[in-house]
């Protein structure tokens, strides 16, 4: 994923659109991209959407309807997302764990 590709993505969305995102290594970042533009972005836990995880047929466009209903219906389930100042606070620990690896081996 490319974060000028989904910027301009984000600008075709509306402020009344909310976007559902499937939980992933860079989940939280995509969702930092597309929040200005859109309602809500919600990041959905992948193994609690059994529905997915299970599919005989996966594709991207079948994930995306099973996500849109199950958020329209009520029964996603969600992922907390962190504010700026914990994400901050992660990454500056993250940081200082990876120094005291550096350090001491």
């Amino acid at each position: 994923m490319r974060r000028d590709l989904l910027d301009t993505f984000a600008r075709k969305l509306s402020l009344d659109d909310v976007v559902v995102i499937e939980a992933t290594g860079n989940a939280s970042s995509a969702a930092a991209v597309v929040a200005p533009h859109v309602k809500k972005v919600v990041i959905a836990n992948p193994k609690q959407v059994r529905i997915i995880a299970y599919a005989k047929i996966k594709t991207d466009t079948i994930d995306a309807i099973v996500l849109a209903q199950l958020y329209a219906s009520g029964f996603l389930p969600e992922v907390w997302i962190p504010d700026e100042p914990t994400q901050a606070l992660r990454r500056q620990v993250t940081r200082r764990n990876q120094i005291v690896r550096q350090r001491s081996h």
